[in-house]
Protein backbone atom coordinates (compact mmCIF):
# COMPACT_ATOMS: atom_id res chain seq x y z
CA UNK A 1 0.00 0.00 0.00
CA UNK A 2 2.87 2.52 0.87
CA UNK A 3 4.14 1.77 -2.40
CA UNK A 4 1.43 2.37 -4.78
CA UNK A 5 1.00 5.72 -2.32
CA UNK A 6 5.17 6.75 -3.01
CA UNK A 7 4.14 5.95 -6.98
CA UNK A 8 0.97 8.13 -7.27
CA UNK A 9 3.00 10.83 -5.11
CA UNK A 10 6.25 10.77 -7.75
CA UNK A 11 3.56 10.75 -10.57
CA UNK A 12 2.02 13.96 -9.54
CA UNK A 13 5.18 15.80 -8.44
CA UNK A 14 6.48 14.97 -12.07
CA UNK A 15 3.34 16.18 -13.73
CA UNK A 16 3.62 19.75 -13.63
CA UNK A 17 7.46 19.71 -14.44
CA UNK A 18 6.04 17.76 -17.89
CA UNK A 19 3.50 20.15 -18.62
CA UNK A 20 6.26 23.53 -17.96
CA UNK A 21 8.41 21.55 -20.41
CA UNK A 22 5.42 21.48 -22.65
CA UNK A 23 4.26 24.94 -22.42
CA UNK A 24 7.29 26.97 -24.04
CA UNK A 25 7.85 27.27 -27.61
CA UNK A 26 10.56 29.46 -30.30
CA UNK A 27 9.73 32.24 -32.53
CA UNK A 28 12.10 32.22 -34.84
CA UNK A 29 12.59 34.14 -38.66
CA UNK A 30 14.73 36.05 -40.56
CA UNK A 31 14.07 39.95 -41.32
CA UNK A 32 15.30 41.90 -44.33
CA UNK A 33 15.13 45.27 -46.51
CA UNK A 34 11.47 44.86 -48.52
CA UNK A 35 13.50 46.55 -51.32
CA UNK A 36 16.45 44.97 -51.93
CA UNK A 37 15.85 41.60 -50.04
CA UNK A 38 19.30 42.70 -47.48
CA UNK A 39 19.04 41.19 -45.01
CA UNK A 40 18.88 43.65 -41.54
CA UNK A 41 21.71 43.41 -38.64
CA UNK A 42 20.39 44.37 -35.18
CA UNK A 43 16.69 44.87 -35.88
CA UNK A 44 14.67 44.91 -32.42
CA UNK A 45 12.51 42.30 -31.80
CA UNK A 46 9.91 43.23 -29.05
CA UNK A 47 7.40 41.66 -26.72
CA UNK A 48 6.36 44.50 -24.57
CA UNK A 49 3.59 42.80 -22.35
CA UNK A 50 6.23 40.63 -20.61
CA UNK A 51 9.15 43.10 -21.22
CA UNK A 52 10.95 40.46 -23.23
CA UNK A 53 12.87 40.83 -26.84
CA UNK A 54 15.91 40.19 -28.54
CA UNK A 55 17.95 41.43 -31.80
CA UNK A 56 18.64 39.96 -35.34
CA UNK A 57 22.17 38.89 -35.77
CA UNK A 58 24.80 39.05 -38.45
CA UNK A 59 23.04 36.90 -40.84
CA UNK A 60 19.38 38.79 -39.97
CA UNK A 61 18.25 35.70 -37.89
CA UNK A 62 16.44 36.10 -34.90
CA UNK A 63 15.17 33.42 -31.74
CA UNK A 64 12.86 33.95 -29.08
CA UNK A 65 11.71 31.57 -26.55
CA UNK A 66 8.22 32.09 -25.02
CA UNK A 67 5.41 30.64 -22.99
CA UNK A 68 2.80 29.09 -24.81
CA UNK A 69 -0.42 32.24 -25.37
CA UNK A 70 -1.01 34.94 -27.54
CA UNK A 71 1.54 37.94 -27.89
CA UNK A 72 1.49 41.61 -29.48
CA UNK A 73 5.03 41.51 -31.39
CA UNK A 74 7.19 44.92 -32.00
CA UNK A 75 9.25 44.76 -34.91
CA UNK A 76 11.25 48.01 -34.66
CA UNK A 77 14.70 49.26 -37.15
CA UNK A 78 16.50 52.74 -37.47
CA UNK A 79 15.15 54.08 -40.54
CA UNK A 80 12.66 51.68 -41.54
CA UNK A 81 8.50 51.72 -40.41
CA UNK A 82 7.61 50.02 -37.18
CA UNK A 83 5.42 46.53 -37.43
CA UNK A 84 3.47 45.08 -34.68
CA UNK A 85 1.80 42.12 -35.27
CA UNK A 86 -0.39 39.68 -32.56
CA UNK A 87 0.95 36.24 -32.86
CA UNK A 88 -0.40 32.97 -31.20
CA UNK A 89 2.27 31.10 -29.71
CA UNK A 90 0.95 27.12 -29.84
CA UNK A 91 4.15 25.70 -31.05
CA UNK A 92 7.55 26.54 -32.93
CA UNK A 93 6.67 29.39 -35.36
CA UNK A 94 8.73 31.23 -38.04
CA UNK A 95 8.39 34.42 -39.19
CA UNK A 96 10.16 36.61 -41.81
CA UNK A 97 9.93 40.12 -42.08
CA UNK A 98 9.95 42.68 -44.55
CA UNK A 99 10.80 45.99 -43.36
CA UNK A 100 9.91 49.69 -45.43
CA UNK A 101 12.28 52.27 -45.18
CA UNK A 102 11.03 55.52 -43.94
CA UNK A 103 12.05 58.94 -43.26
CA UNK A 104 11.20 60.60 -40.09
CA UNK A 105 11.49 64.64 -38.85
CA UNK A 106 13.12 64.71 -35.52
CA UNK A 107 12.12 67.20 -33.23
CA UNK A 108 14.16 69.12 -30.52
CA UNK A 109 15.88 67.50 -27.61
CA UNK A 110 15.74 69.21 -24.30
CA UNK A 111 18.30 67.95 -21.89
CA UNK A 112 17.87 68.64 -17.90
CA UNK A 113 19.27 67.19 -14.91
CA UNK A 114 16.41 64.64 -14.50
CA UNK A 115 17.22 62.41 -17.46
CA UNK A 116 15.19 59.29 -16.91
CA UNK A 117 18.07 56.65 -16.18
CA UNK A 118 18.34 54.04 -19.30
CA UNK A 119 17.27 50.67 -18.08
CA UNK A 120 20.74 48.87 -19.73
CA UNK A 121 20.58 45.31 -19.32
CA UNK A 122 23.35 44.18 -21.79
CA UNK A 123 25.74 46.70 -22.35
CA UNK A 124 28.44 45.99 -25.26
CA UNK A 125 31.12 48.03 -24.59
CA UNK A 126 34.36 49.09 -26.64
CA UNK A 127 32.80 48.30 -29.74
CA UNK A 128 32.21 50.91 -33.00
CA UNK A 129 29.52 49.61 -35.47
CA UNK A 130 29.62 51.28 -38.97
CA UNK A 131 27.29 51.50 -42.44
CA UNK A 132 29.05 51.15 -45.32
CA UNK A 133 26.59 54.51 -45.96
CA UNK A 134 28.57 56.40 -43.06
CA UNK A 135 32.27 55.22 -44.39
CA UNK A 136 31.39 56.76 -48.00
CA UNK A 137 30.46 60.07 -46.20
CA UNK A 138 34.00 60.48 -44.32
CA UNK A 139 36.39 62.43 -46.22
CA UNK A 140 38.67 60.23 -48.28
CA UNK A 141 41.89 60.64 -50.74
CA UNK A 142 41.53 60.99 -54.50
CA UNK A 143 38.30 60.33 -54.39
CA UNK A 144 38.71 56.64 -53.06
CA UNK A 145 36.70 55.08 -50.27
CA UNK A 146 38.48 52.72 -47.84
CA UNK A 147 37.23 51.06 -45.13
CA UNK A 148 40.54 50.50 -43.38
CA UNK A 149 41.47 53.97 -43.23
CA UNK A 150 37.73 55.23 -42.28
CA UNK A 151 38.10 52.83 -39.18
CA UNK A 152 41.10 55.57 -38.10
CA UNK A 153 39.48 58.09 -37.59
CA UNK A 154 37.57 56.55 -34.35
CA UNK A 155 38.44 57.19 -30.88
CA UNK A 156 41.40 54.98 -29.92
CA UNK A 157 42.85 53.93 -33.83
CA UNK A 158 45.74 55.29 -35.28
CA UNK A 159 47.53 55.03 -38.76
CA UNK A 160 49.90 51.95 -38.62
CA UNK A 161 52.24 54.36 -40.42
CA UNK A 162 52.70 56.65 -43.36
CA UNK A 163 52.25 54.49 -46.61
CA UNK A 164 50.61 52.08 -44.85
CA UNK A 165 46.82 50.22 -44.65
CA UNK A 166 47.62 48.91 -41.15
CA UNK A 167 46.10 50.35 -38.12
CA UNK A 168 47.15 50.54 -34.14
CA UNK A 169 44.49 49.95 -31.77
CA UNK A 170 45.04 51.74 -28.11
CA UNK A 171 49.02 51.21 -28.97
CA UNK A 172 48.80 47.65 -29.76
CA UNK A 173 50.58 47.13 -33.04
CA UNK A 174 49.13 46.30 -36.11
CA UNK A 175 50.12 42.48 -36.35
CA UNK A 176 47.82 42.03 -33.03
CA UNK A 177 44.37 43.01 -35.42
CA UNK A 178 42.26 40.43 -36.57
CA UNK A 179 40.63 41.08 -39.38
CA UNK A 180 37.12 38.93 -40.88
CA UNK A 181 35.16 39.13 -44.00
CA UNK A 182 32.32 37.09 -43.78
CA UNK A 183 34.01 35.01 -40.62
CA UNK A 184 37.11 34.24 -43.16
CA UNK A 185 40.07 35.64 -41.51
CA UNK A 186 41.86 38.39 -43.68
CA UNK A 187 46.14 38.04 -43.21
CA UNK A 188 47.07 40.40 -46.28
CA UNK A 189 44.82 43.85 -46.18
CA UNK A 190 46.36 46.03 -48.54
CA UNK A 191 47.15 46.73 -52.08
CA UNK A 192 50.13 48.61 -53.41
CA UNK A 193 52.17 48.40 -50.46
CA UNK A 194 49.97 49.35 -48.29
CA UNK A 195 48.63 52.38 -49.84
CA UNK A 196 45.34 51.01 -50.68
CA UNK A 197 43.02 48.21 -48.62
CA UNK A 198 41.68 44.77 -50.47
CA UNK A 199 37.86 46.24 -49.14
CA UNK A 200 35.85 47.11 -52.31
CA UNK A 201 33.21 49.59 -50.22
CA UNK A 202 30.64 48.59 -52.95
CA UNK A 203 30.33 45.50 -52.10
CA UNK A 204 30.68 45.98 -47.87
CA UNK A 205 27.61 45.84 -45.69
CA UNK A 206 28.41 46.46 -42.04
CA UNK A 207 31.52 46.32 -40.10
CA UNK A 208 32.35 46.24 -36.80
CA UNK A 209 35.38 46.96 -34.70
CA UNK A 210 35.88 45.67 -31.13
CA UNK A 211 38.68 47.36 -29.16
CA UNK A 212 38.12 45.77 -25.88
CA UNK A 213 36.18 42.86 -24.31
CA UNK A 214 36.36 41.28 -27.49
CA UNK A 215 33.64 38.08 -27.25
CA UNK A 216 35.15 34.60 -26.76
CA UNK A 217 34.26 33.44 -30.32
CA UNK A 218 36.91 35.32 -31.56
CA UNK A 219 39.81 33.76 -29.98
CA UNK A 220 42.47 35.25 -27.82
CA UNK A 221 43.05 38.66 -29.92
CA UNK A 222 45.81 40.92 -28.05
CA UNK A 223 44.38 44.47 -29.92
CA UNK A 224 41.22 44.05 -31.47
CA UNK A 225 38.81 42.62 -33.61
CA UNK A 226 37.77 44.13 -37.60
CA UNK A 227 34.56 41.90 -38.20
CA UNK A 228 33.23 42.60 -41.54
CA UNK A 229 30.45 41.27 -43.81
CA UNK A 230 29.44 42.16 -47.45
CA UNK A 231 26.49 41.96 -48.84
CA UNK A 232 24.14 39.38 -49.69
CA UNK A 233 23.11 40.70 -53.23
CA UNK A 234 19.68 41.85 -54.35
CA UNK A 235 17.11 38.55 -54.62
CA UNK A 236 14.50 40.73 -55.93
CA UNK A 237 15.57 42.50 -59.57
CA UNK A 238 19.05 42.86 -61.37
CA UNK A 239 21.14 46.05 -60.88
CA UNK A 240 24.55 47.15 -61.39
CA UNK A 241 26.60 50.45 -59.96
CA UNK A 242 29.96 51.75 -60.07
CA UNK A 243 31.81 54.19 -60.33
CA UNK A 244 34.79 55.98 -61.54
CA UNK A 245 37.99 57.68 -59.79
CA UNK A 246 41.26 58.91 -60.29
CA UNK A 247 42.97 55.85 -59.36
CA UNK A 248 40.67 53.34 -59.70
CA UNK A 249 37.01 52.28 -61.06
CA UNK A 250 35.07 49.61 -59.94
CA UNK A 251 31.56 48.00 -61.11
CA UNK A 252 28.81 45.65 -58.98
CA UNK A 253 26.33 43.85 -60.64
CA UNK A 254 23.72 42.41 -58.07
CA UNK A 255 20.52 39.97 -58.73
CA UNK A 256 18.56 36.94 -58.32
CA UNK A 257 19.34 33.90 -58.43
CA UNK A 258 15.58 32.82 -57.96
CA UNK A 259 13.27 35.72 -57.15
CA UNK A 260 12.90 36.31 -53.15
CA UNK A 261 15.52 33.10 -52.87
CA UNK A 262 18.85 33.42 -53.98
CA UNK A 263 20.90 35.66 -55.12
CA UNK A 264 24.51 36.41 -56.55
CA UNK A 265 26.74 39.62 -56.10
CA UNK A 266 30.04 40.05 -58.34
CA UNK A 267 31.85 42.96 -57.54
CA UNK A 268 35.58 44.02 -59.30
CA UNK A 269 37.98 47.19 -58.67
CA UNK A 270 40.89 47.90 -60.99
CA UNK A 271 43.68 50.24 -60.92
CA UNK A 272 44.95 52.28 -64.34
CA UNK A 273 47.43 54.83 -63.55
CA UNK A 274 50.08 52.14 -64.72
CA UNK A 275 48.63 53.16 -68.28
CA UNK A 276 49.53 56.94 -67.63
CA UNK A 277 53.20 56.08 -66.06
CA UNK A 278 55.03 55.97 -69.79
CA UNK A 279 53.72 59.17 -70.75
CA UNK A 280 56.05 61.15 -67.95
CA UNK A 281 58.57 58.56 -68.63
CA UNK A 282 58.13 56.12 -65.38
CA UNK A 283 59.60 52.60 -66.23
CA UNK A 284 56.69 51.44 -63.67
CA UNK A 285 53.64 48.60 -63.76
CA UNK A 286 52.21 49.04 -60.38
CA UNK A 287 49.08 48.61 -60.16
CA UNK A 288 45.98 46.18 -58.46
CA UNK A 289 42.71 44.81 -58.96
CA UNK A 290 40.21 42.53 -56.80
CA UNK A 291 36.90 40.67 -57.62
CA UNK A 292 34.72 39.86 -55.30
CA UNK A 293 31.82 37.02 -55.78
CA UNK A 294 29.15 35.83 -52.89
CA UNK A 295 26.22 33.24 -53.60
CA UNK A 296 23.41 33.30 -51.12
CA UNK A 297 20.36 30.88 -51.29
Amino acid sequence: MIKHIKRILFFFLLCPLFLLAQEKFTLSGSISDSESNETLIGVNILIPQIQSGTITNEYGFYSITLPEGTYEVTISYLGFKTITETIVLTNDLSKNYKLLESAESLGEVVITDDVERLNIKKPQMSVNSLSIKTIKNMPVVLGEVDVIKSITLLPGVTNAGEGSSGFNVRGGGADQNLILLDEATIFNSSHLFGFFSVFNPDAIKDIKLYKGGIPAKYGGRVSSVLDIYQKEGNSNKFQMNGGIGLISSRLLVEGPLKKGKGSFLLAGRSSYAHLFLPLFDLDNVAYFYDLNTKLSY
